[in-house]
């Protein structure tokens, strides 16, 4: 049995439940009992001790403690194991309190102001501390009521996340973070502007595309680095920044060869005009276009026949329609930095999407868009027609291989997420168009349908954040239905400060809308 002396103002002790009252004052209305809390307690124990006012005949009254008296209650199953489980308590002397003081012992005792539990990251480091001090990682969840998964990624997460990453966290004074943001800071521990954007980035809501992008940047900029020497190997030139070709330079694919088919960099190797740069539009990191700098000089096209007379205000007319066209041709490296943008912007809401589509439970103004959308039947539901693309768009987006046969057992609820899949896979399939970012002249004169396309995506983007996907700026752009003006990375990184500045002829003038 306990000792009961209470010659001080607040004596430690050992009690048993059974001796302890519930304070019947008590102002919290939810004991948030969570499954890793009462598995802490299970396994632990009580660690730190309740306190306790004594009422006499060795029984005592709860005053700070609830969560964890519950939570040991639970542990066991009848009520003669819970009364015997004993706990550490700190018995306070009854003469020493004042009235009103149990309510504001409540206030101090669980207002934030007072207290801070840990944070996500010294979590990591105290369960990485116990792991390296020699504890399993099976014991460390069991004694945490983690799991074995959560407890390893905490691990991993505490060795990667380096200390520039932690002087940037403790600069921007950014405790909160959980550790699936805090894994991917320390996936970009070595640099630390990334890190930066990353977590300005965070702030803003746009964490995910982000991430994309700086992943699918480190990778162009490793795939460079082993590309280079091969073109130098091969002697070829590079030319690292398109727009310093001459103004005569043209790709190799709208050029013909010898034999009237389109000129391969192969047959073009010896032309002194042969030049390669990063392209515009890669399908594969470090994949370049070639160019030649002077068609016309190195003979890549026949000599331009004598024209017959025509009208000269025709010419005119004609000559000013073609430099108002280069006049609002935008520079390869804007258009390069905004592919860049718009491919990481796709992957990133596709990621949302499966997400999204592997809930239990639609959102609500799901059901409602899915009828809209049949019923009204746009260009891309219209164009829907079951073909291998889109069947491989919504196997990625579902993780089925068989829609059909998943819906067959499917709840009501979970049948409304399926039908918005296949609405998703038509809407993402009809944006695969790279160019949908685009409002120059040059972009939509390229793509017949460009204009329908980019009406389709505002639509698409527009519901998509009604729902709570985060759009990064240049699909905030399509939906404003303004040019994009600003790549989402610092504007000191190279490949985004061209599209700092709106491409020439991409003024609000020159619009969709306006024109």
């Amino acid at each position: 049995m306990s000792d009961t002396t209470t010659t001080t103002p607040m004596q430690r002790v050992t009690l048993q439940l059974g001796q302890i009252r519930v304070n019947e004052n008590n102002v919290r209305q939810d004991l948030n009992l969570d499954e890793r809390f009462l598995k802490s307690i299970a396994a632990n124990g009580v660690k730190v001790p309740v306190v306790v006012l004594p009422l006499g005949e060795d029984t005592y009254e709860l005053k700070m403690g609830h969560r964890r008296y519950f939570a040991s209650r639970a542990a066991k199953e009848t009520e003669e194991e819970q009364d015997a489980v004993e706990v550490p308590a700190y018995v306070l002397d009854p003469s020493l309190r004042e009235a009103g003081e149990d309510f504001i012992d409540q206030l101090i005792e669980n207002d934030d102001g007072y207290r801070r539990g840990l944070t996500e990251l010294e979590q990591a480091d105290a369960l990485f501390g116990a792991v390296g001090a020699g504890m399993k990682q099976a014991r460390a969840a069991e004694l945490t009521g983690r799991t074995r998964k959560d407890v390893s990624q905490a691990v991993k997460t505490a060795k990667t996340v380096g200390e520039r990453t932690r002087s940037a966290l403790a600069e921007a004074g950014t405790y909160d973070l959980d550790l699936e943001v805090l894994g991917v800071l320390g996936e970009f521990d070595d640099d630390a502007d990334a890190v930066d954007r990353l977590l300005e980035a965070h702030s803003k809501g746009r964490f995910e595309f982000q991430v994309q992008w700086e992943r699918d940047d480190r990778a162009e900029q490793q795939a460079r680095a082993t590309v280079r020497p091969q073109l130098q190997v091969a002697g070829v030139r590079l030319a690292e920044d398109s727009d310093t070709l001459p103004p005569t330079a043209e790709q190799l694919a709208k050029l013909d060869g010898p034999d009237g088919e389109p000129l391969t960099a192969e047959a073009h190797a010896a032309c002194p005009g042969h030049v390669a740069t990063w392209a515009e539009n890669p399908q594969e990191p470090g994949e370049v276009d070639y160019f030649c700098t002077d068609p016309d000089h190195f003979g890549h096209r026949p000599p331009q026949e004598d024209a017959p007379e025509t009208d000269e205000k025709a010419d005119v007319q004609q000559t000013e329609a073609v430099e108002e066209a280069k006049s609002s041709e935008p520079s390869r490296e804007y258009v390069k930095a905004g592919n860049k943008a718009y491919r990481a912007a796709e992957k990133a809401r596709q990621a949302w999407l499966k997400d999204l589509i592997g809930r239990k439970t639609a959102p609500k103004p799901l059901a409602a868009f899915v009828t809209e959308q049949l019923l009204t039947c746009p260009k891309p539901v219209a164009q829907w027609s079951g073909d291998v693309s889109r069947h491989n768009l919504i196997k990625e987006l579902t993780g089925y291989s068989s829609l059909a046969e998943r819906a067959r057992s499917a709840t009501p609820a979970k049948l409304t997420l399926l039908n918005f899949a296949v609405l998703a896979a038509a809407f993402e399939k009809r944006m695969n168009e790279v160019r949908t970012w685009r409002t120059d002249l040059t972009a939509r004169s390229a793509v017949y349908e460009l204009r329908e396309i980019r009406a389709d995506a505002r639509t698409w983007l527009t519901f998509l954040a009604e729902i709570g996907c985060p759009l990064s700026s240049i699909e905030q752009a399509i939906v404003d239905d303004e040019p994009y003006q600003k790549g989402e990375p610092d504007a000191d990184d190279p490949d985004a400060q061209a599209a700092e500045d709106t491409p020439d002829g991409a003024s609000a003038e020159d619009s969709e809308d306006a024109s």
